[in-house]
Parts: C-alpha cells; structure tokens; sequence
C-alpha cells in the first residue's frame, strides 16, 4: 500500500483526473472526462443535486464484484442509493484514477479505492487480524483495492450512469492507520 499523508483524502481522489483532462485534445472527450470527474467531486463532497445533475433521466448503475449485479436502476433508486450514502458518510473514500481511456460512447476509469473502515467494521468483515496483530476496535484502518469503473455516455454529454467492477474482495489489503 502506497505511503499517503492522509491516507485517505476524497478530494485528492477526483483531482487525480486533471492530468488526463488536461492532456485530451478531443473536445468531446475532454468534456466527457470533465463530467466524470464533476460526478466525483459532487459525490465525495455528499453534494447530491450536483452530482444528479451528472445524469441522464433514467441512470443505470451495475455493480459487479459479487454473484449478482446489486447496482440500482431509475432516476429515483440512483437518488435515494446516494442519500443513504451521504447520510450514513460513505461518500468519505478516495478513488485514485491512474488509467483513463474516453472514447465517444464514454470513459473507463481504472485506480485504487481507499476507504476508512473502523475497528468493529473490520471485526464485523470477519477479520481479527491486520499486520500481524489484533484488530483494535477503537483504532481506523484503510482498505485498498483496484477499481475499475466504466461510465457510459448518455445524451448531451451527460453520464447514463456507472458500470463498476471491484477487482478486491471485501478487507483484501488492509493498513492500520491510527
């Protein structure tokens, strides 16, 4: 796991695309990518009209890493999935994007998810050790894995919602961070 100061840092996660942004010369492309890394910023800063503001009517999500797709469907299930996350602060992650590949019909983000997981959630995973000793209920540990993340392009510009493929299972890689 990459030595981070702070470990997990939600606005370092969306700011990772300028680099990509800044090199496209595609005007199409350019804007597709501007609207991914706007869907980012709005959904680590729990901003959720801005971020629904990113999608077509009718989103689709696909979430894939389990033996079915759990992702929602329809405008109003996209809503009340990202208000849950807001209001229970799961929208505290940071995803690193480290490949980009954009094309008419969308993007494809590729990097690490890093996300704060308390003592008890690690225990509650099913895990009682992390670096060779006992998890500590009180102390905050950080999750890595690899993410990849296909976003559709929709009309206008807009995005038709995200296709996500977890490339780590559950506490795959695991630092205690405090």
């Amino acid at each position: 796991m990459a030595k981070l100061d702070p470990p997990v840092d939600s606005e370092r996660g969306w700011q990772s695309m300028n680099k990509f942004i800044a090199e496209q010369t595609n005007p199409k492309h350019k804007a597709l990518l501007e609207m991914v890394q706007e869907h980012m910023r709005t959904e680590v800063r729990g901003e959720h009209a801005g971020l629904m503001a990113t999608l077509v009517d009718e989103p689709q999500y696909h979430m894939w890493g389990g033996p079915a797709d759990t992702g929602p469907k329809g405008r109003q299930a996209v809503s009340d999935f990202y208000q849950v996350m807001f209001d229970n602060n799961g929208h505290g992650f940071e995803f690193e994007i480290r490949k980009v590949i954009v094309d008419d019909n969308g993007v494809v983000t590729e990097g690490v998810l890093r996300t704060k997981v308390p003592g008890s959630g690690v225990l509650a995973a099913g895990v009682d050790e992390v670096e060779g000793e006992p998890v500590d209920t009180d102390a905050t540990y950080v999750n890595e894995g690899q993410l990849l993340t296909v976003w559709p392009a929709g009309a206008g510009g807009k995005l038709v919602g995200e296709d996500i493929y977890f490339g780590t299972a559950g506490m795959g890689k695991l630092v205690r961070w405090n």
